[in-house]
């Protein structure tokens, strides 16, 4: 699920190319605010760079809770601001209202981490952080781990 339509042609083709068969696979456009799923319908739910570019994290949490089957789990890479004080800190901030611009959304001061661990994942939250030095340097650092309902 993405709220750019664009990402539809990508994700389809990642799916190709991991082995998925088409009948098995369904882009859906939409907002991590409002996902269009049942209550406790889904095993995972799965989340790579996105976190950073939706209105309102709070919510796509909960939204993320909600279609959780329990026992389910909510695995996540994101990236995160940088740390407060710093040099790097500082550039995310002032780059940050131009990312939101080009980049859909993207927020380069966001501390997902924290709104993840806050949550209230019933079975708790595990959350790592890496050094990740492949991707761009405006988007880091990052947090990865999984949550349980």
């Amino acid at each position: 699920m993405d709220p750019n339509q664009k990402m539809e042609k990508y994700a389809c083709e990642a799916a190709r190319e991991a082995g998925l068969k088409p009948e098995n696979f369904r882009f859906m456009q939409g907002v991590g605010e409002a996902i269009p799923l049942d209550d406790n319908s889904v095993d995972a739910v799965i989340s790579t760079l996105v976190l950073c570019s939706v209105p309102d994290v709070k919510q796509t949490l909960q939204e993320i809770k909600r279609v959780l089957k329990p026992g389910g789990i909510f695995l996540f890479i994101e990236h995160v601001a940088a740390e407060d004080g710093t040099f790097f800190r500082h550039v995310q901030n002032v780059l940050d209202p131009l990312q939101q611009v080009v980049a859909d959304g993207c927020h380069l001061t966001r501390n997902t981490g924290l709104y993840i661990a806050g949550a209230g994942f019933s079975g708790g939250a595990e959350i790592n952080t890496p050094a990740m030095y492949s991707f761009p340097w405006i988007i880091r650092p990052h947090v990865y781990g999984v949550a349980y309902k």
